[in-house]
């Protein structure tokens, strides 16, 4: 039962997130409420025309052994399908008013979840996917990082602990094209806001593993002469693409050995962001497929941050 003809819709490409249309991927449980606080959150903030919510069904098996037990699973599995839509219509008349917010649409689906959420994101067209992510659990995030790598679009990650606000937005920087993308977003995102949120773009550098006898340096002085080089880099970075932006700030810090995500995780966290902003690899079937280290990192171990991957 689903609310779209099945005909893929194409849309181009954009830095910014103009978001006329978005697609809500609900799992009929409790993570669903932080997914709705946002909805809610964006509607009073963007200008969005239409919504589709969407609930995949486990599909029943018609070559089961068992043919007349299939057929009343079957028969079982339809009227399961309206009471769900009813379940669909209540709990998101909480938070979307259907008379005066965006159209709405339904869309029920059978079947595996990842598969037919990138089904119907990819015949959509919507703009932007959200997706909630429940915490605590064994299998922590797995299906919003497939999502993530999969999908086509930007995609927003809805933690089950996140804040429905945008007052510290963190874009990290890493001086690539699609860190562009991403702070490029944050920056369109932010002009939307009648309340400014402050974004917060960070550049987190690693010393060389090197002896301070071989170069003739101590460790400070190589220190310094990174960060020097780097502070260069970052302020050319920022005076190109957000020179006119009173609110963006941008922050150098230094990690130990190892992977960056767990560093720009404890960044996130000890300022208090709301949203982390991310620009993914690119566009290309084997890119989509390689988020990178960092962002498979961060989005395995961040359970309160609302996080953006754009593509």
């Amino acid at each position: 039962m689903t609310a779209m003809k099945e005909q893929e819709v194409s849309r181009p490409a954009s830095s910014s997130l103009e978001v006329d249309y978005l697609l809500v991927a609900l799992e009929m449980g409790k993570a669903d409420e932080s997914v709705l606080h946002f909805v809610h959150f964006l509607t009073q903030t963007l200008p969005i025309k239409a919504i589709t919510f969407v609930h995949v069904l486990p599909k029943v098996d018609l070559f089961f052994n068992d043919f007349t037990q299939n057929m009343q699973n079957l028969i079982k599995n339809y009227g399961h399908q309206d009471e769900v839509l009813d379940q669909m219509r209540n709990k998101v008349s909480s938070f979307v008013d259907a008379e005066n917010g965006p159209r709405l649409h339904f869309s029920i689906r059978e079947g595996n979840p990842l598969e037919e959420v990138l089904q119907e994101a990819r015949l959509s067209g919507a703009d932007l996917l959200l997706v909630g992510q429940r915490s605590g659990t064994g299998n922590h995030g797995i299906l919003a990082r497939n999502l993530v790598r999969k999908s086509v679009g930007n995609t927003l990650i809805i933690p089950e602990q996140s804040r429905a606000q945008l007052k510290t937005i963190v874009v990290p920087v890493d001086f690539s094209p699609h860190s562009v993308r991403a702070l490029e977003t944050a920056i369109n995102l932010n002009r939307s806001l009648s309340e400014k949120a402050k974004i917060i773009c960070v550049n987190i550098f690693e010393l060389p593993a090197v002896f301070s006898y071989k170069v003739r340096h101590s460790y400070e002085a190589l220190k310094q002469v990174m960060e020097e080089d780097r502070k260069a880099a970052f302020q050319d970075f920022i005076n190109t693409y957000a020179k006119e932006e009173p609110n963006v700030e941008m922050e150098l810090i230094e990690q130990g050995y190892g992977n960056v995500g767990p560093y720009l995780h404890q960044f996130c966290e000890d300022r208090h962001a709301d949203l982390i902003v991310l620009g993914a690899k690119g566009h290309s079937k084997v890119e989509l497929l390689l988020l990178g280290s960092v962002t498979e990192k961060l989005l395995t171990l961040n359970q309160t941050i609302s996080t953006l991957v754009v593509k």
